[in-house]
């Protein structure tokens, strides 16, 4: 399946990036930019970010079953991806009362 019809990137070149990032060891983060970074590839209007972190995490999914990567080092980089998240929810949750108390329709946040 076609993930990214700017970049021309599948699911299955995300997969093998990712299974090739978390080999490399436990300081890099497999998050869209990474991804796209180590397949020499720019993201363009950014609507496939959604899809992209998706398809990330199905590739970690498999990756823990079939043991090709150290589960430890996976489960630190799903809680730090975690992490992450919950920061921006929140930063958006601020930005979204800022704009409310100043009368202003809120942002819709980005799931």
């Amino acid at each position: 399946m076609i993930v990214c019809s700017c970049a021309v990137i599948s699911d299955r070149d995300i997969d093998i990036a990712v299974s090739e990032i978390m080999s490399a060891g436990p300081g890099l983060l497999p998050t869209p930019g990474v991804v796209f970074r180590h397949l020499n590839k720019k993201m363009n209007c950014c609507t496939c970010a959604p899809v992209t972190v998706a398809v990330i995490y199905e590739a970690m999914d498999r990756l823990e079953k079939t043991t090709r990567v150290c589960p430890f080092v996976l489960a630190e980089a799903r809680a730090k991806l975690i992490r992450i998240e919950e920061r921006r929810m929140q930063r958006q949750n601020r930005i979204n009362a800022e704009i409310a108390r100043r009368g202003r329709q809120p942002r819709r946040a980005i799931a």
